[in-house]
Order: structure tokens, then sequence, then C-alpha cells
């Protein structure tokens, strides 16, 4: 996925280098002057809310300005990541949002914004979407889970936070991977999920990282697969990935920092720095493994590949939705 192609952003794009050459200064020369205003698009204590806020709590070895971040909820994201689109591309606000920014057009038509409307910062976390079953099931492997499906075609329950998101696309990919046909639930988000699991509504649950970690660790739910195999995290007994079983997709969730798209590339190299000092720091690290997510940092045009090859997955996967 491209997130700025058109020629006019191309002249727009001259035009400020030209304007930076005369004035002989930098624009990000005393970036930052004032504080920084972070959107977050989803509800606060979910996994993306409580990344930003776990990033950011060590931003005085990094930044001499304070980092404010707010959350504007509403419309599956699209309420907070639209107020981001409108705000003046000069670096002081910013959104974070997760995988959603490039599977929320699979499933929405005319839509009023999208990830060309901006620019990616850098992708600083990533986590898996987690197959689990309650210990009553019996099922202590993915392969068993598959073979009550078989038994039983489209009567198991699986609970996912949302339609359209990247768990329900994980349930999916094991859906077309081994022939079997499940009922999918929407719960509105991932702590929804788990209570739905643990108060045995459901027959399994797909949510994502961090929730159900300690029902995991507690022996309250049984682990049967992530749908990446870059994770950290360690649960109680042994952990596969998609890849590990079979399943052809990777399927990470995400969480990227990102800019209005007509944010100054100077301006941009200087965030990239400030927040990839964050992301690459100890404290990020230590933090980050703690609550079951994997600390990575792939900034600007890295970041931007590997939206791009994320977005392609997604986009697959959606076509097989019956």
């Amino acid at each position: 996925m491209k997130f700025i192609t058109s020629s006019i952003a191309g002249v727009a794009a001259l035009a400020a280098a030209v304007a930076v050459s005369f004035s002989g200064a930098s624009i990000a020369q005393d970036f930052p002057s004032k504080p920084i205003q972070i959107i977050n698009a989803f509800a606060p204590g979910g996994a993306t809310d409580t990344a930003i806020r776990g990033l950011t709590k060590m931003s005085d070895n990094f930044i001499n300005q304070p980092i404010v971040i707010d959350s504007v909820t509403g419309g599956g994201g699209v309420t907070g990541i639209l107020q981001a689109s409108r705000a003046k591309p000069d670096g002081y606000t910013l959104l974070v949002a997760d995988t959603v920014m490039t599977t929320l057009p699979l499933f929405q038509e005319n839509l009023p914004v999208s990830a060309e409307d901006f620019r990616p910062i850098g992708v600083f976390n990533l986590r898996g979407a987690w197959l689990l079953a309650r210990p009553s099931k019996g099922w202590e492997t993915l392969a068993d889970f598959v073979a009550a499906a078989k038994e039983r075609p489209g009567e198991l329950t699986v609970g996912v936070p949302a339609l359209s998101s990247p768990q329900h696309l994980a349930v999916i990919a094991i859906e077309d991977t081994f022939d079997v046909d499940v009922n999918i639930i929407p719960y509105g988000g991932g702590a929804p999920t788990m209570a739905a699991l643990l108060g045995d509504q459901i027959d399994a649950g797909m949510p994502g990282a961090p929730a159900g970690l300690d029902s995991v660790n507690a022996g309250e739910a049984v682990f049967l697969v992530a749908s990446t195999e870059l994770e950290l995290v360690k649960f109680k007994g042994d952990m596969i990935s998609f890849p590990e079983a079979g399943i052809p997709h990777d399927l990470g969730i995400w969480a990227a920092l990102w800019a209005p798209k007509d944010t100054p590339d100077d301006v941009m190299a200087e965030l990239a720095t400030i927040f990839g000092g964050m992301a690459q720091s100890d404290d990020w690290t230590n933090f980050a493994r703690s609550y079951g997510v994997t600390p990575i940092w792939k900034p600007l045009d890295e970041a931007e590949a590997y939206i791009g090859a994320s977005a392609k997955s997604m986009s697959d996967l959606a076509k097989l939705i019956k």
C-alpha cells in the first residue's frame, strides 16, 4: 500500500523544500517547542491505549516537551482517525492506530478517511490474535479444535472482538486452511470476548494480546495458536504460531504512530528519532513483554513497506469471507 503517491503531494514536498532552503533554517530545527498531542482512536484501557501510554511514560528521556494522549473513540476507530487527519501537519498532533487502518476499508465503503491521509512515523509493537478455549473443552492443541470443528460443522462458536477485525480474519485463515466452518460471534472488544469465553458462552475465543494472558497463566483458559510467529511472550506450556501450524498467513496486529500526510520530511525524521528512542529503550521493551506484545521498531519508509505487506495479507483473507 502506498500512502503518498500523487503528483500534488510531490509538488507540495518540493515547494516545502524550496521554502526551507530560502529561509536558511530547517522547519524541525526547534521542534518540538510545545506539547505533542497523540490521538488514540480506540477505547481507554485497551491494547493500543496501554501500549502508547507505556511507550511515552519514559518520554522525559527523549523529548523536552509533554506528550498528551487523548482518546477520541467511535465508529470502530473512524472518529479519532478522521480528527487526526484534519490536524495541522506540523508534527504536534499525531495518531496512534493499529491494523484497523488497513482492515476498515476492506469492509466499509465510502469511508471519510484512510491510511492514505497519513504518513507512518513508525511501527512500535506487534501482538498476535490468540485462539483460546476453556479447559473443560478438553482441547490441548489446535488439532483438537480442528477435529471438533470437523465433527460439528458450523456449530462451534468462536468469539472475536469485532467483525472485520484482524482477529476475525485470523479465524477465517483457520477455516480456510483446514476446511472447517465455525460460527463467528463479535463481542465489541477483547475484554468482552474473554468474558464470554470464561463464562462458557462460546466454545473458543480469538482475542488479541494481551487479553487472556493472565487467564492462560492461571489455568482458566488454554492457548491453542497465535496468529503471528513474532511473539516473545511466553505462556505456561508450549506456544505455536500460524506458520508453525501450517497456516500460510502471519497475521500480526501492529500498532503505529502516524502524522497527517503533508507533515514535512524533516519533522517526520525528528519524530522518528524521538519515538524510535523510546521504542528501542529497555524500559519499553520490558514493559511490552510484560503485558504480552512484541516490541519492534520500523520507522518511516520501512514502516510503510511493512504496513503495505500486512494490508495485502488482510485483503487476501477478506476475500474468503462468506
